[in-house]
């Protein structure tokens, strides 16, 4: 969350802990589900917050039934709940699985080349093809 600090998204107490918590379910996921390796990018554009997270297994996540006793299960009901889009993707090696948030339109970052500098600082040349399509269209990426 410190970089969402060093970018000047001001999302509330609320919203923080809401992509705090999605964070923790899909590297969770990532990690109970998947293994190998993880990886997880962090990206601003203009009005939203974008979480990546990568890992090594092909499988689709998959929604849980759950009963009242189940400890765990809820995750993506979670993630669904608490972003504004989510959604995954297969990769070469594996999948991705990313939330989108919703952050305020008063962001500085947001204002002339700072916020280029700042996405192109965040989002090596790698990552640039698992963004969804409105953050991969940024020029210059």
């Amino acid at each position: 969350m410190t970089q969402i600090h060093a970018w000047g998204v001001r999302l509330g107490e609320d919203n923080l802990n809401a992509v705090k918590l999605v964070a923790s379910e899909l590297i969770t996921n990532a990690v109970v589900h998947a293994g190998g390796l993880i990886t997880i990018g962090l990206y601003l554009d203009e009005d939203r917050l974008l979480l990546v997270v990568h890992d090594s297994s092909p499988e689709p996540p998959s929604r849980q039934i759950t009963t009242e006793d189940d400890e765990g299960g809820r995750g993506l009901v979670l993630v669904e709940f608490l972003s504004a889009r989510h959604g995954w993707e297969p990769t070469c090696h594996g999948k991705k699985v990313w939330a989108e948030f919703v952050v305020p339109l008063s962001v500085p970052a947001a204002r002339g080349g700072l916020l280029h500098q700042r996405l192109r600082a965040a989002a090596p040349q790698a990552f640039v093809h698992v963004m969804p399509e409105r953050f991969a269209l940024a020029p210059g990426l």
